[in-house]
C-alpha cells in the first residue's frame, strides 16, 4: 500500500478482507447439514467445530516455536495438514455406499 494510507483506511482494508476471506464457513455449513442423514448431523456439526478449533491452535502452536524453527515448522505442519486432509477426503469417499459414486 502506499506510504500515504491512514490506519483507519488499513484497518477498513484488513475488515473487508475478513469479511471475504471468512465468507466460506456459513455455505460449508450449510452443506454439512445438507449432506448428513438427519439423525447424524448435531455429530457432524460437532466434528466440524472441533476439527476447525483444533485448526485454529495451530498458529498458537507455531508461535511458540523458536525464529530459526519457524520456517522448518511451517513446512512440516502445512504438508502434513494436507496429506491429513487427503487421508480424510479418500475415507470420506469410501464411507459411501457403491450406489452413491459416478
Amino acid at each position: 500500500l502506499d506510504e500515504g494510507f491512514s490506519f483507519q483506511t488499513c484497518m477498513g482494508f484488513l475488515l473487508a478482507e475478513y469479511l471475504v476471506a471468512e465468507s466460506w464457513l456459513g455455505p460449508a455449513i450449510s452443506a454439512l447439514q445438507s449432506a448428513a442423514p438427519p439423525d447424524k448431523r448435531g455429530t457432524a456439526q460437532g466434528v466440524f467445530s472441533s476439527l476447525t478449533a483444533l485448526g485454529n491452535a495451530l498458529p498458537a502452536c507455531l508461535g511458540l516455536l523458536a525464529p530459526q524453527e519457524l520456517t522448518h515448522g511451517l513446512q512440516v505442519s502445512v504438508a502434513a495438514c494436507y496429506v491429513l486432509s487427503g487421508v480424510c477426503f479418500v475415507a470420506a469417499a469410501n464411507s459411501f455406499p457403491d450406489d452413491n459414486r459416478q
